[in-house]
């Protein structure tokens, strides 16, 4: 969604682009170093003293079958699985890689290089290693740290795309504006299937147009009712409670009867529902500015109120206006719809 300059992206897709930091320094030669230090890229930062952006980040993933994909990454980012997960066709299938699967291929956790180990994992480069160069991190063995570390010289990758979790600041693909990051509402949700299910079905093929038969891609989405109606409220309101919109309102109306009205209100209510105005009834004994404070609260469409004063008439009051009339019974009938 584009507003005035501004661009927001759904974090799994490839629409921005990292900041280029220093792709145009000399290469230096590859070095590998002793290097006593916890598991964690902070840990490697702290000992080395280097930009967290230069350090490598890999990140090993497992599909169900037990293959092993190894995300590598600019430290200073973070891998979307669900990008992940379609880059390398496993939409939905991949979890953390154990330590003992990262141990069997002759690497260790906290310490994973791509160097070394592309004919034994599946290797998927974020495009951010193109905005780095001499990059440092682990050497596929406890306490050994590699420096100088460059894709396409030290290491090569079977996959490279965008694989970064969205962050604000990111630019766009043309170089105008920046990624803004903004609060919002999941009202529905979709699912990009990919070829899973497609593929496991009989004959769930399309010819495309030079007539090759090829699987269908697939998706699905859902809309939560619950969800939905947050959403509503979210942006439908005031400072004393929900303002309902008449499409959507739990009732029509609430009726609010005060002391002296009670009888009134009864056979107002009886004709109400017989005209079939869903309306909310709110008979307790309790005080008046209680009453109409719930009523703002909840939020109907209308307010009704009977009482001692309204006499044979009725006050009418729309929940989104500050002013209140009284009308006929049968006026208010006649204007909320009622057969």
């Amino acid at each position: 969604m584009a507003e005035d300059g501004e661009y927001v992206a759904h974090e799994d897709v490839a629409t921005f682009q990292v900041e280029g930091k220093n792709q145009h320094e000399k290469l230096k030669a590859y070095e590998e170093v002793e290097a006593i230090r916890g598991n964690t890229m902070e840990d490697g930062q702290e000992l080395h003293k280097m930009p967290m952006w230069q350090q490598l980040k890999d990140v090993m993933f497992s599909d169900r079958g037990g293959k092993l994909y190894l995300a590598i990454i600019r430290g200073d980012l973070e891998v979307n699985k669900t990008k992940l997960e379609h880059v390398v066709d496993r939409v939905g299938q991949l979890e953390s890689a154990t330590d003992e699967q990262i141990r069997e291929i002759g690497s260790e956790p906290g310490f994973i290089s791509p160097v070394g180990l592309e004919k034994k994992v599946t290797v998927v480069a974020d495009v951010s290693l193109k905005t780095v160069r001499n990059m440092y991190g682990g050497a596929n063995k406890k306490n050994l740290d590699a420096f100088n570390m460059n894709i396409d010289r030290d290491f090569a990758a079977h996959k490279e795309a965008d694989i970064a979790m969205a962050k604000e600041g990111f630019a766009a693909p043309d170089g105008h504006g920046k990624l803004i990051e903004k609060r919002g509402i999941e009202v529905g949700n979709i699912f990009q299937l990919g070829y899973h299910y497609s593929k496991l079905m009989k004959e769930a093929t399309f010819a495309d147009r030079d007539g090759v038969l090829k699987p269908y891609y697939m998706g699905c989405y859902g809309i939560g009712l619950g969800r939905t109606m947050a959403a509503v409220v979210e942006h439908y309101h005031d400072e004393l409670g929900i303002v309902w919109p008449e499409a959507i309102a739990p009732y029509q109306a609430q009726l609010v009867s005060l002391p002296g009205g009670e009888k009134k209100a009864e056979e107002l209510y009886q004709l109400l529902t017989e005209a079939r105005v869903e309306v909310l009834w709110d008979d307790r004994d309790i005080r008046a500015g209680e009453k109409f404070a719930d009523c703002d609260l909840i939020g109907c469409p209308v307010r009704l109120v009977v009482s001692e004063k309204t006499k044979d008439k009725v006050e009418w009051k729309r929940r989104s206006e500050r002013e209140a009339e009284l009308i006929s019974v049968a006026e208010a009938i006649k204007r909320l719809g009622g057969r």
